[in-house]
């Protein structure tokens, strides 16, 4: 890092010098115009080329010989890292079953549609705005789909209602489509701070999104293998601890909605504070049900072990959305 001494010009300006090896590299001269980007963390972000804010992030990629998951993976990362338009080519020309590919992974994001399509390239397109308004109403949602599927898949296995069960299954896919909206925003602000001043958010904040509507997607995965889990019990009943599994899982569901408030329900900190209470209380009573469910000899004892695991894990991943909670309070009294 190089420094450099503000001086004072015409009584009312001013002026600090700029290094000379980096004016080099970009072709700076006098009389060249830069682009100055103030920003709300005290940067000023200098560039050699004037942004504008209708610029489009492109890419173009090569694809021959990739398999048909690589393909898909190809066109979810090219979306994730923020670009607005990516062409795929192949220069033999791609088959009806490699399209099928590039239209399945186009179908799981949110915006994403294919703009153009020859025998040898397919472009694809974001229709979507960049704007934080999208991160929250994005995270807003995941929050009531995954609350949702967890209700559902808990109330599934009380009943062995499979078909309640198969109802959770279908949502998942709606849950890991709205995360990958909030990844792609937030893998855009990592790559420009344009980017963060187009969502409105400060770094900690837009951070604070993510931390959250990660853990909501773990969560909401948790939920649909407890649904799987309805769809194979015979007779839950015969387990006597089924009652108090029911009910644990009811309660790591509350650690995650009290913590995501502070963030998604104008809540304050103190609510992130009770999270870890009620989770750290939660996991404690989790061991002796654990145990009882391992001592029991019901033909879905073993089944209901995985949504007492599922149980845990949820009630974790709601003190993971604490954490950050704390973390953005402590940042904002102090900045």
């Amino acid at each position: 890092m190089e420094t450099r001494k503000v001086q004072l010009t015409g009584g009312s300006t001013y002026t600090i010098s700029l290094p000379k090896r980096w004016a080099d590299e970009h072709g700076i001269e006098a009389g060249r115009e830069l682009s100055l980007e103030p920003n709300g963390d005290a940067s000023l972000v200098v560039r050699a080329t004037a942004p504008r804010n209708d610029r489009r992030a492109t890419a173009r990629i090569g694809v021959d010989g990739y398999t048909h998951p690589n393909l898909q993976r190809t066109v979810e990362a090219l979306y994730t890292v923020g670009f607005d338009e990516f062409t795929l080519s192949s220069s033999g020309g791609f088959s009806t079953a490699e399209r099928r590919a590039v239209t399945a992974a186009t179908a799981k994001l949110v915006g994403l549609e294919v703009l153009e399509e020859t025998d040898a390239r397919i472009v694809l397109t974001n229709m979507l705005g960049n704007d934080g308004e999208s991160v929250r109403q994005s995270v807003l949602q995941l929050e009531y789909v995954t609350v949702w599927m967890h209700r559902n898949a808990v109330t599934a296995v009380a009943n062995a209602d499979a078909d309640r069960a198969a109802q959770v299954i279908e949502r998942d896919d709606e849950a890991d489509r709205l995360f990958g909206l909030v990844n792609r925003q937030f893998h855009r602000a990592l790559r420009s701070m344009q980017a963060v001043e187009q969502l409105g958010f400060d770094r900690p904040t837009l951070f604070a999104y993510y931390t959250t509507a990660r853990q909501l997607e773990r969560v909401a995965d948790h939920a649909e293998r407890t649904a799987s889990v309805a769809r194979r019990l015979e007779d839950p009943t015969a387990v006597g601890s089924l009652d108090d599994l029911a009910t644990a899982a009811h309660e790591s569901r509350e650690v995650v909605t009290d913590a995501a408030s502070v963030l998604l329900g104008g809540g304050s900190v103190d609510q992130a504070y009770d999270a870890f209470t009620a989770r750290d209380r939660l996991l404690d009573d989790l061991d002796p049900l654990d145990r009882a469910l391992h001592d029991g000899s019901a033909p879905d004892t073993y089944l209901l072990g995985l949504v007492l695991d599922s149980a845990r894990r949820t009630a974790e991943y709601g003190g993971n959305i604490a954490e950050a909670m704390v973390q953005l309070s402590v940042q904002a009294q102090n900045d």
